[in-house]
């Protein structure tokens, strides 16, 4: 069993919430795993096997999918999906890059950056886009990376999103969704009638220390649990076991606090400039209004 959708991207654009939303569909299979990153590696060809493990127990599901944000900027999956799965629909939710950039930083920053040394994790926003552009921007360029993937697929089969509508019409878009995959539009997902933001809001650490030793401690459980669960019980069994206490959502509880400090004016001006021209040639592939973003 393999997927019939993929959902690659972007990060910080409200794709938790959506394949959450897909996944209380009953006629919806998803991947227990978010980020499988299946496609980002060499020889997927030779590691199908693996692969399938993720979609054990889809069978008599209309719509089966998995969602890697990573996968909208990599060069790989568009040619490695294209010769495994050639009519496979693709998902992809854009934000505005500005609030993308900004967000994808507290993301990385609670992770160290994923550098080994501390002496190397940048200090502030306006630290890393200096001296790590890379793995800021490089998602930001929409239409550069949209094109790719139209070189390799159809049209018709990429849905584009936006997180705005995510958040301001999220039925309206799940209905929009649920028609694409061919499945009962009217479904109502339990998460739309959460209380507060249909979409998940970022987070921000409580205090620099309180940052480092939630870092530390991600890293040691990465390490010391979850891999082996993984080696140990099987892909979807480690992360049911996950979810089921909350490992997540206790760490950010403890370390971090909701919402993001502002952004300062000067830098939102700099970064407005610097995007203007990508966002003026994804209104054109798009034919959607992104004035709002300028």
């Amino acid at each position: 069993m393999l997927p019939n959708f993929i959902g690659i991207g972007a990060p910080k654009a409200g794709t938790t919430w959506l394949a959450r939303c897909l996944g209380e569909h009953p006629q919806i299979f998803m991947a227990a795993v978010k980020e499988t990153s299946f496609f980002r590696y060499a020889d997927p060809d030779g590691r199908i096997k693996e692969y399938e493990e993720h979609f054990a127990g889809a069978e008599g599901a209309v719509a089966v999918g998995e969602f890697t944000t990573s996968y909208l900027e990599s060069d790989r999956p568009p040619v490695a999906i294209n010769r495994l799965l050639p009519q496979v629909r693709l998902l992809v939710s854009l934000r505005n890059p500005i609030d993308q950039v900004y967000s994808h930083y507290w993301h990385l920053a609670r992770q160290n950056f994923h550098l080994w040394a501390a002496r190397d994790v940048p200090r502030s926003f306006e630290e890393a886009v200096e001296c790590q552009p890379d793995r800021l921007f490089a998602v930001t360029q929409y239409h550069h990376h949209l094109r790719r993937w139209l070189n390799y697929f159809e049209r018709r089969q990429l849905l584009i999103l936006f997180y705005d509508d995510l958040r301001c019409h999220p039925q309206q878009v799940l209905c929009q969704v649920y028609d694409f995959l061919g499945v009962d539009p009217s479904f109502v997902a339990p998460s739309t009638q959460e209380s507060g933001a249909t979409v998940r809001r970022g987070v921000s650490p409580r205090s620099s220390g309180s940052g480092r030793m939630h870092a530390i401690l991600y890293d040691r459980l990465n390490r010391c649990v979850y891999r082996p669960l993984k080696n140990l019980l099987g892909v979807r069994r480690a992360a049911r076991l996950k979810d089921l206490f909350h490992i997540r959502q206790v760490m950010e509880t403890v370390f971090f606090q909701p919402g993001y400090p502002p952004m300062h004016p000067d830098t939102r001006a700099m970064l407005a400039k610097r995007f203007a021209d990508e966002i003026g040639a994804l209104e054109e592939l798009t034919g959607k209004d992104l004035s709002h973003w300028k």
